[in-house]
């Protein structure tokens, strides 16, 4: 099941905008977040490399990580700022699982099985509870300010 959820884009676009987040500013977000797709994706080649003992395609997914983990982690310090720039960046890794989970959910194969609906139903929870805590932030501070 855990391989289904690792497999996911969503999943390593979550891992650079949580990284930006924790930066705080938009400069190391883009930093940090270009460096944990580098690592993760290192990470996760070298053991596949082991495992599989299959040549990989590690550098052409570095060269794609690098611009990708520079927005996503841009857009995770975003989160921080306050009005409608912090809720639509809060809502990018939950829009983009709901979108990945319709054109390509995590089913491996035709049948199911009790990993691949587990995997789904983590993954929509997960959806809904992320974009309605980034609505009802949103909404809080709207109110506070009135």
């Amino acid at each position: 099941m855990l391989s289904l959820l690792v497999d996911a884009g969503w999943s390593w676009a979550a891992l650079a905008v949580a990284m930006g987040w924790l930066a705080g500013t938009w400069v190391w977000g883009a930093l940090v977040g270009a460096l944990a797709l580098v690592a993760a994706t290192v990470a996760y080649y070298v053991t596949d490399s082991f495992v599989s003992g299959a040549d990989t395609d590690m550098v052409s997914w570095l060269v794609m990580g690098v611009p990708f983990g520079l927005v996503l982690g841009v857009v995770g310090a975003a989160i921080r700022q306050p009005g409608s720039v912090g809720l639509l960046a809060a809502l990018v890794v939950p829009l983009g699982a709901a979108v990945q989970m319709v054109v390509l959910p995590p089913r491996p194969h035709l049948t199911f099985t009790p990993a691949i609906v587990l995997a789904e139903v983590i993954v929509r929870t997960a959806t809904v509870l992320g974009a309605g805590s980034a609505v009802y932030r949103f909404r809080a501070e709207r109110q506070a300010r009135w």
